[in-house]
């Protein structure tokens, strides 16, 4: 890859056909293999990242590796998460001369991610994550991180336009939901740039934002962290109906004692999920759990 010395140049649509023909390889339009094809907005992305030598980072679905090649280039010690046993071997030998990089055939959505990184860094680590996402899976990652408590000292990820907007939404905004609460309480989201659907090979048919993600103190303890979980999901479950009746099933309570909770966090009971922020569902959960 241009400025990238002892890796080849990828960055086309030709070369990277010829790279991939030579061994047997092929995009997975089914499994969203959408290649990035320019270099500019991958040196954007990784400096975005704030990684410099040394530094430990994980990278999810690097592909044909636009992004792998500089950050092995600058010494980071990446971990590089690939589903696809082909491009997961092409990798591992391209970057062969590169010791801090390792390259795993592994499934993401299947990782422990505590385990994982301790494995490889060391424990207390918190490395940073950095990722051209398959947009399939962007969703069902972003929960099983939350899951885990979001292990990770910051992301920069790329998405699908419409997933970056709901990761960023305010409360009354169309694409509020489950996601974005999550998302407030575990890692706020920044978008930092667009990135058009011309950059890849194959071209996807959306447009794609890069997202920096912040973890954040959490205000709840385990149990009522749990609970938060259950009361957010059971709100955009149904969300046009009202909170005294979409939380009617969480709770083991009688509806006055529900409506007696909302009253005390300050809540409408005819209020909508869309409508709450995330400090007022943690308040929900936190005085629900204690009540």
């Amino acid at each position: 890859m241009p400025g990238v010395p002892g890796l080849p140049d990828l960055t086309s649509p030709r070369r990277l056909l010829l790279y991939l023909e030579q061994r047997g390889l092929r995009p997975r339009r089914g499994w969203g293999q959408n290649f990035l094809i320019d270099g500019n907005i991958a040196r954007k992305v990784v400096e975005a990242a704030e990684l410099g030598p040394g530094e430990a980072a994980v990278e999810i679905g690097p592909g044909a590796g636009a992004l792998t090649a500089i950050l092995a280039r600058r010494s980071v010690r990446l971990l590089a998460l690939e589903l696809d046993r082909g491009l997961a071997a092409a990798l591992e030998e391209m970057l062969r001369s590169f010791p801090h990089v390792r390259v795993l055939q592994k499934d993401a959505l299947k990782v422990k991610w505590a385990e994982l990184i301790c494995g490889y860094f060391g424990p207390e680590a918190a490395p940073t994550l950095i990722a051209n996402l398959p947009y399939q899976i962007s969703g069902p990652l972003l929960y099983n991180l939350f899951k885990e408590n979001f292990p990770f000292k910051k992301a920069v990820l790329m998405f699908q336009k419409e997933v970056a907007a709901r990761l960023a939404a305010a409360p009354g905004s169309a694409s509020y939901g489950a996601l974005s609460v999550f998302c407030r309480y575990y890692a706020p989201a920044e978008i930092l740039f667009p990135v058009s659907r011309q950059v890849f090979w194959p071209r996807p048919k959306v447009d794609s934002a890069v997202v920096k993600l912040q973890p954040r103190p959490r205000s709840l303890d385990a149990g009522e962290e749990e609970l938060f979980w259950k009361i957010v999901q059971a709100s955009f479950r149904q969300r046009r109906k009202i909170l005294a009746n979409s939380l009617g099933g969480v709770f083991s309570r009688s509806r006055e004692e529900l409506l007696s909770i909302l009253h005390l966090a300050g809540v409408e009971p005819q209020a909508r999920a869309e409508m709450l922020s995330m400090e007022q569902f943690a308040k929900i959960a936190r005085i629900a759990y204690n009540y």
